[in-house]
């Protein structure tokens, strides 16, 4: 190694830096981490999806089986609960995890199990945001729309091509 031009020390010309960490192999890291990844979980049968590619699906008989995965974080569903335990031991028996027990909150999602299913919602993540910008304490309406305002729109559209510019001229 050498010091960059312009930023050499000419009492020390000779001397480097030394690294403690390869900064060039940690951004690699992640993307091998996935690839690893996703060839066991080819390897077990299961296919990525065609709009998502961290979404993995699994089909066994009547049974689906579906595990997304986000970064570092995998979320693992399915029809079958034996089957979904038996899932995460093979997981468990190739790569490093904590099984965190009922997903409750996963991305700003809210995860309510059913009889029917999942229930998905954002009410903490609404309240959040409406915290952050302050508004929290606004009055609710069903229909944001400005009341000091009245638009009447023509009886036929189709009648006159101008209906649009005639409610922009009259604003």
């Amino acid at each position: 190694m050498k010091q960059p031009p312009g930023f050499v020390d000419s009492t020390l010309p000779s001397h480097v830096c030394q690294l403690h960490k390869s900064l060039y192999g940690l951004k690699l890291a992640p993307r091998a981490w996935y690839t690893r990844l996703n060839d066991f979980l080819l390897s077990l049968g299961l296919h990525t999806s065609k709009v998502d590619t961290s979404l993995f699906i699994l089909f066994i008989g009547a049974d689906i089986f579906y595990l997304l995965v986000y970064i570092d974080d995998i979320l693992l569903t399915g029809s079958n609960y034996t089957m979904l335990h038996y899932l995460i031991q093979l997981l468990s028996s190739e790569f490093k995890l904590r099984d965190l027990g009922i997903v409750h909150y996963f991305l700003g999602i809210e995860v309510q199990s059913t009889s029917m299913g999942l229930m998905l919602w954002q009410h903490k993540y609404i309240l959040d945001i409406l915290t952050r910008a302050g508004i929290t304490t606004c009055k609710l309406v069903d229909t944001p729309i400005s009341t000091s305002k009245v638009t009447i729109l023509p009886d036929s559209l189709s009648s006159d091509p101008t209906w649009f510019h005639q409610i922009i001229d009259a604003l």
